[in-house]
């Protein structure tokens, strides 16, 4: 199914860093869809490394900003169970990384959805972006998006 991407919002989740973190350490973005239908997320690592881009890497959905609750398919691990819903990607250091592309059909969906990443090497680069669509209003420059709209 096809989305179209006019009157849509780009939020961004977590912005393109390096980070060193302790092992087990996990970065969270918060997004808040109300109003939006659809979202599409993408999670970038960078190619630094060629074992597992990410040792956690979920969306997790709630009625307030804490979005506690799991969504097994939106869950990746090591291998799939009833609680982990896809495999994720091992980085490839020869290209251009991992992406994770997450497809989220928000009228399913509790009001607020949390990004965890935990990645899986010390100092990874990686970034999160949230293109939100079929909104109930068309977004305005004063919605707290910070984009440039370039068109040609």
């Amino acid at each position: 199914m096809a989305v179209e991407t006019q009157d849509v919002k780009i939020e961004s989740l977590i912005r393109p860093v390096t980070v060193t973190i302790a092992t087990g350490a996990t970065t969270y973005g918060y997004l808040d869809t109300l109003g939006w239908d659809y979202a599409l997320i993408a999670i970038h690592a960078n190619a630094e490394h060629a074992s597992a881009a990410f040792t956690v890497c979920a969306l997790t959905e709630g009625t307030n900003s804490a979005a506690a609750t799991a969504i097994p398919a939106f869950t990746g691990g090591t291998s799939t169970t009833t609680s982990v819903g896809y495999v994720i990607a091992a980085a490839d250091n020869t290209s251009e990384g991992c992406v994770v592309r997450m497809n989220v059909d928000l009228r399913k969906r509790e009001r607020y959805l949390k990004l965890s990443l935990t990645p899986g090497n010390a100092a990874d680069s990686y970034s999160a972006l949230a293109i939100l669509s079929r909104g109930r209003e068309v977004p305005g420059a004063d919605d707290g998006s910070v984009v440039n709209d370039v068109t040609g």
